[in-house]
């Protein structure tokens, strides 16, 4: 079986680009401490001394066409999608604004709606399987139906 994020080593500009990515997704219904807490630890998680401070980041403007160029292989491609997905959900909804933005990137980087569908339902899958321990099924039932697209 293969993991939800087959390991992946991102350079620092693929670090500082999926950053200002998800920051600019997290802005599609407003930010939330969670989204915010979820990018930090992100992206400190892949810094060293020396590189731009978080908030410096999220100054970047983000740029699609710079996302295509970095993230340029099907893998990297699905992570990027992956993680906006997360993203997405990191608030607590999946709303259809960002959905729409997911959309938008993922035809930039030549994947279909189908393959976003696809890439929908594994993180869907992933974050339901982490609460699999979870003995209240009728409270696994209204997660469920929350990660359903708002």
């Amino acid at each position: 079986m293969t993991s939800f994020f087959p390991e992946q080593d991102l350079d620092f500009e693929q670090v500082k680009c999926l950053t200002a990515g998800l920051f600019h997704l997290a802005r599609v219904d407003g930010v939330h401490d969670r989204e915010m807490t979820m990018l930090r630890r992100f992206y400190e998680s892949c810094t060293r001394a020396g590189d731009p401070r978080f908030e410096d980041v999220l100054g970047e403007s983000f740029d699609p066409a710079k996302a295509v160029a970095l993230f340029d292989t099907t893998p990297l491609r699905q992570m990027f999608i992956k993680t906006a997905v997360l993203m997405a959900f990191a608030d607590g909804r999946y709303a259809q604004k960002e959905d729409a933005v997911v959309r938008d990137w993922a035809r930039a980087f030549g994947l279909s709606d189908a393959d976003v569908d696809a890439l929908l339902e594994a993180t869907k899958e992933f974050l339901l399987g982490s609460l699999a321990h979870v003995q209240n099924t009728d409270a696994l039932k209204r997660v469920a139906k929350k990660l359903d697209l708002e």
